[in-house]
């Protein structure tokens, strides 16, 4: 039970085609396709490298999370994951020491990767850095 790895980092661009084309290009990497998750108004494309994934994603509008994250801090890194086993029962314990969440329990969603369980620890605990416990289903 635990954190057992880093999983994926997440790059916020405004340009989801040209930030993948130049990340495949340079790192030699095979985009997959586009999926758009209208529930955070965003597109994102991975790009596999063995068990650990870059994250592009793109704001569609103005009132996502992404797009508020490129408006205050410009494209960049946006946030790191971690892969985890029994993500309820590691955020009762990170809360018991100090760690808040910006959901009060995992949520369940089908991705590009297949079914997982994902919660955001909120930044402010963490100097800012945006940081994802997920499980793989």
């Amino acid at each position: 039970m635990g954190i057992e790895g880093l999983m994926k980092i997440g790059i916020a661009t405004k340009d989801l085609d040209k930030t993948t084309s130049v990340l495949a290009d340079v790192l030699g990497l095979v985009p997959g396709k586009a999926v758009a998750y209208q529930p955070l108004s965003m597109r994102y494309r991975i790009l596999m490298l063995g068990d650990f994934f870059i994250e592009v994603i793109e704001p569609v509008g103005v009132d996502g999370p992404i797009a508020k994250f490129i408006e205050q801090n410009g494209e960049g890194l946006q946030h790191m994951t971690f892969k985890v086993s029994d993500i309820e029962q590691l955020m009762a314990d990170m809360k018991s020491k100090g760690a808040r969440f910006t959901t009060s329990a995992p949520v369940k969603l089908n991705t590009a990767i297949g079914p997982v369980k994902f919660a955001f620890m909120n930044p402010r605990v963490s100097n800012g850095v945006l940081i994802q416990l997920m499980e793989k289903l």
